[in-house]
């Protein structure tokens, strides 16, 4: 595992969070906001969720002082586990958070636990206004929905196009047709959104679409850390705010394998780089 972590420290901001600080604090200092994730997914035992909030409560503690955000997997905080457990983990985050004055958005996953990632986010919501925020995916038929519940409900939503194998039964499939969702889903937040909400992408098409707007300056723009750090550059040097999604954690050999294994994947990271190069 050691010799491949060479090649996971481009998408891997450390092997811990100790050593993720060093590339936070050089990000943070270059004027970019952040969002940490602590790696992993789908925790089998509860011991295993409860590190997770063990975690995320080291992060809050750490960056009291500093506004942050976190993105949270609520399979890693033992969603499929215990629903109950899982709960009571994230209210002990999320209320941390809230006074602290940080933000916590829950990343999007497989569509079988959509329904209880959205019911969880808007129960915390709640009796913690101002602080929830989900990500929602343009591949699925249903976001629309979604999306105009989360707004009615004052929650920030990043969009993101959606990286899960759906059935076709519920969510668009050739690419074209998800761009085209995204481009109408950031319209309508556009003109509906309260809070500020985020367009998260590295799909130049889409994002000069939304840059051409006379409202693009109402977006936070988010990128995930390694993956065309040329753009990221670009937005914030024309005055976007953009926030970079910041993965660590000793996860870091499956996170980086989900980026590489598939052929498309691999062939636009190896775009990616080559863009940012020449």
């Amino acid at each position: 595992m050691k010799l491949l972590y060479p090649l996971a420290k481009r998408y891997i901001a450390g092997h811990d969070f100790r050593s993720a600080q060093f590339t936070a604090k050089e990000l943070s200092d270059n004027g970019f906001a952040l969002s940490f994730n602590y790696v992993g997914e789908y925790s089998k035992t509860l011991d295993e969720a409860i590190a997770a909030r063990n975690q995320y409560s080291e992060i809050l503690n750490y960056y009291q002082d500093k506004k942050i955000d976190l993105s949270i997997k609520l399979s890693q905080v033992g969603l499929l586990i215990s629903p109950e457990d899982c709960e009571g983990l994230l209210q002990q985050i999320v209320e941390k958070a809230h006074n602290y004055g940080h933000t916590i958005r829950f990343d999007m996953e497989h569509s079988i636990i959509t329904d209880k990632t959205l019911d969880l986010c808007l129960k915390l919501n709640q009796k913690y206004p101002e602080t929830m925020g989900v990500a929602l995916q343009a591949r699925l038929f249903r976001t629309k929905d979604d999306m105009k519940e989360l707004m009615n409900n004052n929650i920030s939503v990043r969009l993101v196009k959606g990286a899960y194998v759906e059935k076709e039964s519920i969510a668009h499939k050739s690419y074209q047709e998800i761009q085209e969702n995204y481009l109408q889903l950031i319209e309508l937040l556009g003109i509906n959104m309260n809070r500020r909400c985020a367009v998260a992408t590295h799909d130049e098409t889409i994002l000069k679409d939304i840059l051409s707007k006379p409202d693009a300056d109402r977006f936070d723009y988010e990128f995930i850390y390694g993956i065309r750090r040329d753009l990221q550059q670009s937005f914030k040097d024309q005055g976007q705010k953009v926030r970079i999604y910041l993965p660590f954690g000793e996860n870091w050999l499956p996170y980086t394998w989900r980026r590489l294994r598939e052929f498309k994947n691999l062939t636009f990271v190896v775009r990616s780089i080559f863009k940012e190069w020449f």
